[in-house]
């Protein structure tokens, strides 16, 4: 090869190294990413389970009641 050549394909290499570390480093961010979510998605129905759960046992304020500070 060609010294030209040789150099090029060398960028190319180089640059092909680091493409791969950056789609490394952007899986496991992603992956991170994910479980994160799938944390949060369970906190939030545990929550709404939770408010469901407090709205059922709640007692209603009549409309026509008003409010102590009134």
């Amino acid at each position: 090869m060609t010294e030209e050549l040789t150099s090029r394909v060398e960028k190319l290499e180089i640059d092909l190294a680091h493409a791969q570390r950056v789609i490394d480093d952007l899986n496991t961010i992603v992956t991170e990413q994910g479980r994160t979510i799938d944390k949060m998605s369970k906190h939030l129905l545990l929550m709404t389970d939770q408010l469901a759960e407090l709205a059922d046992t709640a007692v209603p304020i009549p409309a026509s009641e008003k409010p102590p500070h009134y």
